[in-house]
């Protein structure tokens, strides 16, 4: 079997209306089911992706108040909506047009500049990758046709932003090589509750997949630990930088007792002898 090394798949799922009461991580700062679901596809569809460069896969966050959110950052809970920015005009004269042509003038206008610009730069990380060399050859979209119609209608998936000054388009645009897909709107779900089941069954699968990849990896570290995302690897160059960029000394703290204290016994019998 000949593995597609180059291939990397990023997720971005919509967020959720129900939140946490206090700042969170973005990954469990949305208390729905439904959110739940999203997330549960979206780590299994980039942590064992079946790719040998693992650390070319990442999820983020779709959100109507921060545009793209990396999972770990921590975040207040917000009430803003897609709605809250519809129609709500822009203080000032337009500086930009979207990749569609139209002048940016109301929130949510501005709302898919930031999401094109985060876009840009998310699907790069963690390289500085130019747009030839990123790693992004899928990027997977589940949100709800509200989020989804405001930026396609903008073109934020296929252009780029034009300085009215200037008349120069501004902010690199995405990975030429990358494909867009968008499950929900490309499949005739009957509702939420399908949409859920298509994602808990797809989940299963990708889980099922990256079993013999995850076994094999585990095994060259003598069985290691069966965790969802290694610490060990914390300090490997291929490490997801915005699933471990607030990893703090609590990620060490899990470490059985007795290979530390190993250490410690043969440097005293060596002192001994």
């Amino acid at each position: 079997m000949t593995v597609e090394r180059t291939r990397g798949r990023f997720v971005l799922i919509g967020c959720g209306a129900a939140k946490a009461s206090e700042p969170v991580e973005a990954r469990d700062l949305y208390t729905s089911s439904y959110f739940a679901v999203k997330r549960q596809y979206a780590e299994a569809a980039v942590q064992w992706a079946g790719t040998a460069d693992r650390r070319a896969n990442a999820w983020a966050i779709l959100s109507a108040e921060h545009a793209v959110l990396p999972p770990r950052l921590e975040v207040d809970p917000y009430d803003t909506t897609i709605e809250d920015l519809r129609g709500v005009p822009i203080a000032g004269e337009p500086t930009y047009e979207l990749p569609s042509g139209e002048r940016v003038e109301t929130e949510l206008d501005r709302w898919a500049m930031r999401v094109h610009s985060a876009l840009s730069s998310w699907l790069r990380r963690p390289f500085a990758a130019d747009q030839e060399e990123s790693p992004c050859r899928e990027l997977v979209v589940l949100a709800g046709s509200d989020y989804i119609d405001a930026l396609r209608e903008r073109e934020i998936f296929s252009g780029r932003p034009t300085a009215i000054r200037t008349g120069r388009q501004t902010h690199r645009a995405l990975p030429p090589k990358a494909t867009v897909r968008f499950p929900f709107q490309e499949r005739d779900f009957d509702g939420m509750f399908d949409q859920m089941a298509w994602l808990s069954e797809r989940t299963d699968e990708l889980s099922a997949e990256a079993a013999p990849a995850r076994r094999a990896e585990l095994s060259a570290f003598d069985g290691g630990y069966v965790r969802q995302s290694a610490s060990w690897q914390t300090g490997h160059q291929g490490v997801d930088i915005d699933g471990t960029e607030q990893a703090s000394l609590e990620a060490f703290e899990d470490v059985d007792d007795r290979f530390r204290a190993t250490r410690q016994i043969r440097l005293e019998n060596q002192q001994d002898g």
